[in-house]
């Protein structure tokens, strides 16, 4: 396993947000970045696998991104690096993030 984990700044979560797949599966999303996510969910997950994300972003909404696995978590969940993002989604995320980033830091 490479150690992908702390390659961006993170706001802790959690987020609502849903696997999205044939059956979607309710998730929770925790240590968003710009680049990837920890996801609260009790699926096993392989790594390097690709999975379908729906994050809903609290004052954005919900984007849909592809990101793929990079370690697994048993009985908690998976991390996941965000692959394929559409620019408006790319937008809606670097809004977000910024916004919570800024609020974090005027609660210290």
């Amino acid at each position: 396993m490479s150690d992908n984990r702390r390659q961006h700044v993170r706001v802790t979560g959690p987020f609502d947000g849903k696997r999205v797949g044939l059956i979607d599966t309710p998730v929770q999303i925790y240590d968003l970045s710009e680049g990837g996510c920890f996801v609260n969910s009790m699926q096993e997950q392989v790594e390097g696998r690709e999975v379908e994300l729906e994050i809903n972003l609290p004052t954005e909404g919900p984007i849909h991104l592809t990101a793929q696995t990079l370690y697994s978590r048993p009985g908690f969940g998976f991390a996941a690096r965000f692959t394929e993002v559409a620019p408006q989604a790319r937008d809606k995320l670097t809004r977000e993030f910024h916004r919570l980033r800024k609020r974090v830091g005027e609660a210290r």
